[in-house]
């Protein structure tokens, strides 16, 4: 990790602030970016050093995260590392939630997932980086009150899953993170203790510390997937099984050519215009 640069989304409080106080304390440098310009300089003050750096960004304005990935990469040099990591939860029943609740998740999690890895392709092009993107073992398990969230996370997982296939053509690896339950303020402010808090042994609620440490070991071997605890493997893994040889299948029958052709197209025409 040392020197390496990481650049998070939702960095100014729980598992994004976490993981920057993490990345700093071995050796790496941290950029944080969260809606919050307050907190954001809060988290920026108090992990304090030439280590850390960060501004204010909306992940659901891609315009505001290709600003935050210049001014990285212009403080520390490169980005190595992107992790997106930014979200909200809510919480109501799919008849009586509010349709704005769901917009609103789906705009952050999904779109402001999409934004992040489209803004962050050139900048792990130049590294041959990894970008890390925080699912849930709610993309696998889904609970009562949360469709609008299990729905994102679930999106999430695929946005990863296509990103790593389309990626791996210039050397970028993508892992996709499943925490379970975690006693983050997040869940605190919904009140999601109610549906989770008297749950034990692989469905127990877990420390931030936990997961931080699983993301960090995920960036540290550019793993395909981070599960945490790893007692909800199976829970995450059932069903994606077959994900790895749908791959393999795909790539015998000429997909990474086709890709290959594509994007070359792709860009051809986008030189046109």
């Amino acid at each position: 990790m040392k020197n390496k640069v990481v650049f998070i989304t939702g960095g100014a409080r729980g598992l994004g602030a976490g993981l920057a106080a993490k990345v700093i304390s071995k050796g790496g440098k941290a950029f944080i970016v969260d809606l919050n310009a307050e907190a954001v300089f809060a988290q920026v003050e108090t992990l304090g050093g030439e280590g850390i750096a960060g501004c204010q960004a909306n992940v659901c304005k891609p315009a505001d995260l290709e600003l935050a990935m210049a001014e990285c990469k212009e403080r520390f040099g490169r980005i190595d590392v992107v992790v997106v990591n930014a979200g909200i939860l809510k919480m109501g029943s799919i008849e009586h939630m509010n349709p704005a609740d769901f917009d609103a998740v789906m705009q952050v999690n999904v779109n402001g997932a999409f934004n992040t890895i489209r803004a962050a392709i050139p900048y792990l092009r130049e590294t041959k980086g990894y970008l890390q993107v925080i699912s849930s073992l709610a993309a696998a398990i889904h609970t009562p009150l949360m469709g609008h969230y299990a729905a994102s996370k679930a999106a999430v997982e695929a946005l990863a899953d296509v990103a790593r296939q389309e990626l791996a053509l210039d050397g970028i690896d993508v892992g996709c993170v499943h925490p379970t339950f975690t006693n983050t303020a997040m869940i605190q402010e919904v009140n999601a203790g109610v549906l989770w808090g008297g749950h034990k042994g692989a469905f127990g609620a877990i420390e931030p510390e936990q997961v931080i440490d699983a993301m960090y070991r995920g960036i540290e071997k550019r793993q395909r997937k981070i599960i945490a605890p790893k007692t909800i493997a199976p829970l995450v893994l059932a069903p994606g099984l077959f994900h790895r040889v749908a791959e393999g299948l795909s790539r015998m029958q000429g997909s990474e050519q086709a890709l290959k052709k594509f994007k070359a197209e792709e860009a051809e025409s986008l030189t046109r215009r």
